[in-house]
């Protein structure tokens, strides 16, 4: 199996055995933030090209600097769009964070756009994920099982049909976006609201039922220790963008001191 395609099967072990999986939303559009969070240690880092100028380019090359690393890079698309996911997986991302998936029917089209026949749709042009063809027959035979795929949760939709996205096979396991949900449920960045809560809770015990592994944008540090206590898996702890702002505000406020 290839290198990358065999990280993220490991992730996916790690996360049926019950492992914790710690993600870092990557913003910033260099490939040395690749390189910095994966030798940090973290399991796997999300190349966001959905609020972020990263473009298509900018994700390859930050694909090809993760495999210099332990990290599992994986692409989160602009929007659910086979064509688009297809570019994306082409182009090396091992697996998928797809924004906004609504229902049990957009989760299982976007297992078919990840997977190819007859288990799903892809079309075959696997050029850098192939090694530029010299291992394409390879990556045929064992992309469909390897490749990790995570729909987005950020919707009172999303919510209502969350036992249906569960249930699809294929899917690994869910991200909650915190503040377009709330933006949903009529309460924005109340996440203490009961609603909000609920809704959480909701995710988590589809999760449970169907045994995909709970993930989730922390909102802090006493957050992500939250999650991780009520059984949550497949954590972005952090972002790139985050992380420098408040290391860049910690020196100063210390040495203004």
């Amino acid at each position: 199996m290839l290198p990358e395609l065999e990280k993220a099967r490991k992730l996916k072990e790690k996360l049926k055995a019950g492992e914790v999986c710690f993600g870092v939303q990557l913003g910033l559009s260099d490939p040395a933030v690749v390189e910095i969070f994966g030798n940090a240690g973290y399991d796997w880092l999300l190349v966001d090209t959905e609020h972020s100028a990263t473009s298509l380019q900018q994700t390859r090359a930050m694909l090809q600097t993760g495999v210099y690393t332990n990290a599992v890079v994986l692409a989160r698309p602009l929007v659910f769009n086979p064509d688009e996911i297809r570019r994306f997986l082409d182009n090396g991302s091992p697996g998928l964070v797809c924004p906004f998936i609504n229902n049990g029917e957009e989760a299982r089209r976007l297992v078919a756009a990840c997977r190819y026949p007859p288990q799903g749709i892809r079309g075959h042009g696997p050029r850098r994920a192939g090694i530029y063809f010299n291992d394409a027959a390879e990556y045929f035979r064992t992309a469909n099982d390897a490749i990790m795929i995570s729909p987005i949760i950020e919707s009172q939709e999303a919510i209502d049909n969350i036992d249906d996205i569960m249930s699809v096979d294929g899917i690994d396991a869910p991200v909650v976006g915190p503040n377009d949900l709330s933006i949903s449920l009529g309460i924005f960045q109340k996440f203490d609201h009961p609603s909000y809560l609920a809704a959480i809770d909701k995710v988590r015990e589809a999760c449970h039922k169907h045994g995909k592994a709970m993930g989730g944008s922390c909102l802090n540090l006493e957050h992500a220790e939250e999650c991780i206590a009520k059984g949550d898996q497949f954590l972005l702890v952090t972002g790139d963008d985050l992380a420098l702002a408040a290391e860049a505000r910690r020196v100063l406020e210390r040495l203004k001191k």
